[in-house]
C-alpha cells in the first residue's frame, strides 16, 4: 500500500472513534433497559413481573381453582391472586379439559377450590 502516514492516522482515529461510538450506544442501551425495568416492579405482580389480581374468594374462575395449570402466586394474606399467564385446564370432569384457559375465565361448574387459597 503506498498511504501515506497522516491518512492512516486519521483511519485509525476514525476506527478508534467508531469503536467508542458503538460501545457507548451499547452501554446507552443498557441503561434505558435497566431503567424501564425498574418501573415494571410498580405493577400489580410487585416482584417486577406483570400479572392479572384476581380476588382470591371468587369462586367458579380459572385462578382460583386447583386444576388450572397456569403460573400464579397467593399473596401473603391469602386475599388475592397473582396470575402471570394464560394455564391450562386439567380437570377431567371440564369441557375445558386440555385447553388454555384465562385466568378470569368462567364461571364453571367443576370448579374446585385451590388449596393455596386455604
Amino acid at each position: 500500500m503506498n498511504d501515506k502516514p497522516d491518512t492512516l492516522g486519521r483511519r485509525r482515529t476514525l476506527l478508534a472513534g467508531g469503536g467508542l461510538g458503538c460501545a457507548l450506544a451499547a452501554l446507552g442501551g443498557v441503561v434505558l433497559s435497566a431503567r424501564a425495568d425498574e418501573h415494571s416492579a410498580h405493577r400489580a405482580g410487585a416482584k417486577g413481573v406483570p400479572a392479572v389480581v384476581v380476588d382470591g374468594t371468587r369462586e367458579g374462575i380459572c385462578a382460583t381453582c386447583r386444576f388450572w395449570g397456569g403460573m400464579r402466586r397467593v399473596a401473603d394474606d391469602r386475599k388475592s391472586v397473582f396470575a402471570e399467564s394464560l394455564g391450562w385446564c386439567n380437570n377431567p370432569d371440564s369441557p375445558h379439559f386440555q385447553s388454555m384457559r384465562s385466568p378470569e375465565a368462567g364461571p364453571m361448574k367443576g370448579w374446585r377450590k385451590w388449596e393455596a387459597l386455604g
